[in-house]
């Protein structure tokens, strides 16, 4: 596409740029004479041109990667994982920090946490719900077992 010729050039950040002849195969003649213009109308080379907008392209590919990551990452983080159906369970903080998610406990007779506390309760624990009796350390607050339960008959400290 450019027939630029093999040169070094320092940029303001004294970065070196090292500029070499390539030719790509399957540009549009349409869009080879767009660039045209483009380097016409801005003083610029082909290859300055075409170094620009394939040093835009890659920004946008790779913001878009960093966003996609990041979507994908909060939604697996902001997704609970459901424990339910069980008679009797005890769940301590190392349990908790090994799912590494919020949580839904469900429908268990009695639902009994062991060595956690109220920050740890508040980062893992979305809900409790239809559970018989929860026991809880003094360490977790009844108030915060309370705003996360729904249909507990009773919370035990």
């Amino acid at each position: 596409m450019a027939n630029e010729n093999n040169e070094n050039e320092t940029t303001p950040e004294d970065e070196k740029i090292v500029r070499k002849t390539i030719s790509i195969k399957g540009v549009s003649a349409d869009l080879y004479k767009r660039i045209q213009k483009i380097s016409n109308d801005t003083g610029k080379t082909i290859g300055q041109v075409t170094d620009e907008a394939y040093r835009s392209f890659m920004g946008t590919v790779e913001n878009a990667k960093r966003l996609s990551d990041g979507f994908v990452k909060g939604m697996k983080e902001g997704s609970s994982q459901y424990i339910e159906n069980i008679k009797e369970l005890e769940i301590t903080g190392d349990d908790l920090q090994e799912i590494g998610r919020k949580i839904i406990f469900k429908n268990i007779d009695t639902l009994t946490f062991k060595n956690i506390d109220n920050d740890m309760f508040d980062r893992y624990v979305n809900a409790i719900i239809m559970v018989k009796t929860v026991n809880i350390p003094k360490s977790v607050s009844k108030a915060r077992v309370l705003l996360k339960g729904s249909f507990i008959d009773r919370i035990v400290q």
